[in-house]
């Protein structure tokens, strides 16, 4: 697996790496740059890095998308995507440590492992969101008695997939019931009619815990759908925050910069998403959802997954898509769980493939 390049383990256990030659590293140097604060800045930076490939051919959402996906080992913008003219896709936007250091505002001259003792650095100053009036994410809202999940070019993945993932690389935002405390992960979320999806949360997860408490109460639970997210609130979103933070004082932290959020009654959201979905799960409502690639890239079905129902859209103008393949050795989200691992911010050694990435990479 030579393309996991956070490989690196030569430094005794909570040692961080020593400096780098004089000229390529400076201790009284200010603070980087703040990472990209939305899909479209990286997007940027990656074009002026020279990292990344636009696909200007005609490529179907049904397969065609996931296969780019899984050959290329470059970040993707699919801009001709059958049946939906003038939409696009983004994928591969992490696939390898420049790219996280350009969505996190690292210097990416330096070599990963220094890259690692700089964003550990970080870690000791959490930003609070800033909580705003709007953003552009609302330029476009979409009721509920219009709305069409399917208006996005959600793609079939692979051949093994039951159908058109929507959630692959977002974020799923709820709070809990009882003390209000706001959680987002992400969970993986598949199509199953105009406004329905599925949502595939493990048990011991913030969202399936919510879950049950509000339907301990037989209440709907509020939960929104946020898809072209900064890219550090994905990161930071598979993660197991620090004691004291949330996904978004971490995300902030990780950028250098607090996340805007944008307070939408139920819930606060992503400011600058390209799409938010809002709506609420199901109480008591259990379906079947799969087969799909887990994230060890075996075929999986879950028959107890929840229902989410869809109110509400807001999406920028000329929204981006962005999802990605999952359990493909080498692809983003092993990147990611990587870099988190040297992190120490691998949510604990209970399930077998964190286990496995931690005795990797340390």
């Amino acid at each position: 697996m030579k393309e996991l390049l956070w490989g690196f383990n030569s430094q005794p256990e909570g040692a961080e790496p020593g400096p780098p030659p004089f000229a390529a590293y400076d201790p009284f140097a200010p603070p980087q740059p703040a990472g990209s604060l939305d899909l479209r800045g990286l997007i940027k930076l990656l074009t002026d890095a020279g990292h990344l490939t636009r696909v200007r051919e005609r490529v179907d959402w049904k397969l065609g998308i996931g296969r780019w996906t899984r050959s290329r080992h470059r970040p993707l913008l699919f801009e001709n995507v059958k049946d939906y003219p003038g939409q696009r896709v983004f994928t591969n936007g992490l696939i390898d440590p420049v790219c996280i250091a350009l969505a996190l505002g690292l210097d990416i001259a330096l070599p990963p492992a220094h890259m690692v003792a700089r964003a550990r650095r970080r870690l000791r100053d959490p930003m609070t969101p800033k909580v705003v009036r709007n953003g552009p994410v609302m330029e476009n809202v979409v009721p509920a008695s219009v709305l069409d999940l399917l208006q996005f070019p959600v793609p079939q993945w692979s051949e093994q997939d039951g159908g058109r993932y929507i959630g692959t690389w977002h974020l799923n935002i709820t709070k809990d019931p009882e003390t209000g405390r706001r959680s987002a992960g992400m969970y993986r979320m598949k199509v199953v009619g105009p406004k329905q999806a599925t949502v595939n949360a493990p048990r011991r997860s913030d969202l399936a815990r919510h879950i049950a408490k509000a339907e301990e109460k037989k209440a709907e639970l509020p939960m929104a759908l946020a898809i072209g997210v900064p890219e550090a609130t994905a990161i930071a979103a598979r993660a197991a925050c620090p004691e004291g933070m949330d996904v978004f004082d971490l995300a902030g932290a990780l950028q250098q910069r607090p996340v805007e959020l944008m307070d939408c009654g139920h819930l606060e959201v992503p400011a600058y998403a390209e799409i938010i979905v809002e709506g609420f799960i199901h109480p008591g409502k259990r379906v079947e959802d799969g087969p799909y690639f887990d994230y060890q890239g075996n075929p999986k079905t879950n028959s107890r997954a929840f229902l989410f129902e869809a109110t509400r859209v807001m999406h920028r103008d000329n929204p981006i898509f962005r999802g990605s393949t999952l359990g493909r050795p080498g692809g983003e989200d092993y990147q990611v769980q990587a870099f988190l691992g040297q992190l120490k911010l691998l949510e604990s050694q209970r399930s077998r493939i964190r286990q496995l990435m931690q005795h990797i990479f340390g």
